[in-house]
């Protein structure tokens, strides 16, 4: 990982230089910065959509003497306030936190720390009698609550990859999959979602 510190459109390209001296050129640049994006647009001159950052708790723990995990399904109630599920041998939960947070490498807060144990705790049987381990992460959305995939309207080469809120890992494949066709040519992986519905355009402020 390295610190970039200057983005700047070139003729038919784009070079983005570090901190450490490093120098990289393309045509296209991606920006899948996470909670970052807005950033790195700033910072290449392109207008930000707005991104928010949020952060996310998990705690894991003990279960019940006796419990088999193997047989634990993800559970969560309804409404959003707390899941749990099997995690290397133990539980994890999560209260379902979403504090707006500056980028940043998130570390877990011990007020959400402590509501996820008592959530547990309140909506199940389970007694939460020590911690092992806890972190965070920061989930970053549009104002839509959808990603957003493709090139600005504003920027040439600038495409955004960004605003997968909570599911990054779910919707991964489908995210390649449409950035390879919008920047490829590729077929479109998914039928039931078209480009306009996850265009950056849906972000950018238009000139009065």
């Amino acid at each position: 990982m390295t610190r970039i510190s200057r983005i700047e459109r070139t003729g038919n390209s784009w070079t983005v230089s570090s901190e450490a001296g490093a120098v990289f050129t393309a045509p296209i640049l991606v920006n899948a910065a996470g909670a970052w994006a807005d950033r790195i647009a700033l910072l290449g001159g392109v207008q930000p959509l707005g991104l928010e950052p949020m952060r996310r708790t998990i705690i894991t723990f003990d279960a019940p003497e006796g419990t088999k995990l193997d047989g634990l399904p993800f559970a969560k109630t309804i409404p959003d306030e707390l899941y749990f599920a099997p995690e290397s041998g133990r539980l994890f939960a999560s209260p379902m936190d979403e504090v707006p947070s500056e980028p940043m490498d998130a570390q877990p807060d011990e007020y959400e720390v402590a509501l996820a144990a008592h959530r547990m705790e309140e909506r199940t049987i389970v007694k939460v009698r020590h911690i092992h381990s806890k972190w965070a992460g920061l989930r970053t959305f549009t104002a839509a609550r959808h990603p957003a995939a493709g090139f600005a309207p504003d920027a040439e080469g600038f495409f955004w990859l960004a605003g997968q809120g909570g599911f990054g890992l779910q919707t991964s494949p489908a995210m390649a999959g449409i950035a390879a066709a919008l920047i490829a040519g590729d077929p479109w992986p998914v039928p039931d979602v078209s480009a306009e519905e996850l265009s950056p355009v849906r972000f950018v402020r238009q000139p009065a």
